[in-house]
């Protein structure tokens, strides 16, 4: 597991972190901005598990998104940015889960906020079932329930997760 691991953090989790580092540089505006609407600024294209959602779909989260930049700023957990970002979907038909987390962790960057506990939307659900041998029923769970990837943090776990489980191989 620990070769997998390695692996993941030279590849795709590399980007990750050029991700992370690239939204704790902007500002908040833009953040929110690029998060709601998905750019990938590392090839200025609409980050590809998103595509699903559309570039007009995600012009509309970010529409209503804008106006709560001054929520963002009172938020201490990734909770309370979740929050605000959910109810933006709950207006906006078919963003969904996977725009929201995503959409929420870029933000979370931006203001060096970060979810202790890992996501479980979409692609995760396939590389949790490769690791637990059963489908989760909760859409975040504890960190801790992770030994074997205890080395990565919460975000990280559910970008692994999500790769791995698009993978044909099994890595245990």
């Amino acid at each position: 597991m620990k070769q997998t691991i390695q692996q993941y953090k030279k590849g795709v989790g590399r980007h990750l972190q050029n991700v992370k580092i690239h939204f704790e540089s902007i500002s908040l505006s833009e953040a929110i901005e690029q998060a709601s609407k998905a750019i990938d600024l590392t090839n200025n294209k609409m980050f590809s598990h998103q595509r699903r959602i559309g570039k007009i779909k995600a012009a509309e989260g970010y529409e209503l998104l804008k106006y709560k930049e001054v929520d963002f700023k009172e938020c201490t957990t990734f909770e309370d940015i979740i929050a605000i970002i959910d109810e933006v979907m709950s207006n906006v038909p078919r963003l969904g889960n996977l725009w929201s987390y995503d959409t929420t962790l870029r933000i979370g960057f931006h203001l060096r906020i970060y979810p202790t506990d890992v996501y479980i939307q979409a692609g995760v659900v396939k590389g949790y079932v490769k690791l637990f041998d059963e489908k989760p029923r909760v859409r975040k769970i504890a960190k801790s329930e992770f030994p074997l990837l205890s080395e990565l943090e919460a975000y990280e776990i559910e970008n692994f997760l999500c790769v791995w489980g698009g993978e044909k191989k099994s890595i245990c």
